[in-house]
């Protein structure tokens, strides 16, 4: 089997890696192989697609000749472990048979970003609208695609205002009614793909019966229109988005943690998942998902 086509030529890799409470985790089940499983995954991911790769037996094979006393089914639990704690995304994962992570992403975007194209299928991405602008503002955003078209419509209205009057009317209330009717569909699309996404219900089948979710980006916005359910809990919703905001954790993050912990039930293991946060003066690099590792 041939090399997988590389994406970077290198990828960095921070020092407290081994040290990260779900990597340990990982390590404590599948012992010291784990963590060059690990590495290697993240290489064919950096190296192949850059940001991703498809998970399926040709994956396992190659993965598991570049690794010595390791074979195929202990690589398969290591990495079914390493979704599972939250190194990598459950939910693509399942639905598209890919390794990513929200992390991967911001790296390969930020390592990419002097490429005219290193864009992330939509499909695939974790990471915010306004995040990925900060990487690709003449790219990122649909809306300045919708500004572009406008503006270039705009000046085909000018130039026909310049050879008839007449023209230029019909031209004006043509484009004012298309406006209107884009608008109105977007408004409706947007909409709609706020309630697929807060809707944990399966959206559909595909032909062989496999449940399919629709998998739409989180916002702020949406966490904090969320409303707890109202069934006599104790919970503390306000305090559990209070310390999630506080710590910076990404949206997506977020409403995971919101819905494993019940909407911060009261003696959930989160609150003493946020005491520890706390407790190690920013050891804890990454928040969100040492939350997520303690929930599971």
């Amino acid at each position: 089997m041939g090399r997988i086509k590389r994406g970077l030529d290198y990828f960095p890799m921070s020092t407290s890696f081994m040290h990260d409470r779900i990597v340990r985790r990982v390590m404590k089940r599948e012992g010291d192989a784990a963590f060059a499983t690990l590495v290697e995954t993240l290489s064919y991911i950096y190296a192949g697609k850059g940001y991703y790769i498809s998970v399926n037996d040709e994956f396992y094979d190659e993965l598991t000749d570049g690794l010595y006393s390791t074979d195929i089914d202990d690589v398969k639990r290591i990495i079914a472990l390493s979704v599972e704690c939250g190194l990598f995304d459950a939910g693509l994962f399942r639905q598209y048979g890919i390794l990513t992570s929200a992390d991967i992403q911001r790296q390969y975007l930020f390592i990419t970003k002097r490429r005219s194209s290193s864009l992330i299928e939509p499909d695939y991405c974790l990471l915010e609208e306004e995040e990925l602008a900060s990487y690709h503002p003449s790219q990122s955003s649909k809306s300045g695609a919708d500004d572009t078209d406008t503006q270039t419509a705009d000046n085909v209205t000018s130039s026909t205002d310049d050879a008839t009057s007449n023209t230029d009317s019909v031209t004006m209330e043509a484009e004012f009614a298309r406006s209107g009717t884009q608008n109105k569909e977007k408004q409706t699309k947007t909409n709609q793909n706020k309630i697929n996404h807060l809707s944990d219900s399966p959206q559909g089948e595909d032909g062989g019966g496999k449940i399919l979710k629709r998998r739409k980006v989180m916002t702020q916005e949406d966490i904090n229109n969320l409303q707890p359910p109202n069934d006599g809990m104790q919970r503390n919703f306000e305090g559990l988005l209070e310390n999630l905001r506080s710590y910076k954790i990404p949206p997506s993050e977020q409403y995971a943690i919101i819905l494993k912990s019940n909407f911060g039930a009261i003696g959930h293991p989160v609150w003493k998942g946020f005491s520890n946060i706390r407790g190690s003066n920013g050891k804890i690099k990454l928040p969100g998902h040492y939350l997520l590792s303690v929930i599971n």
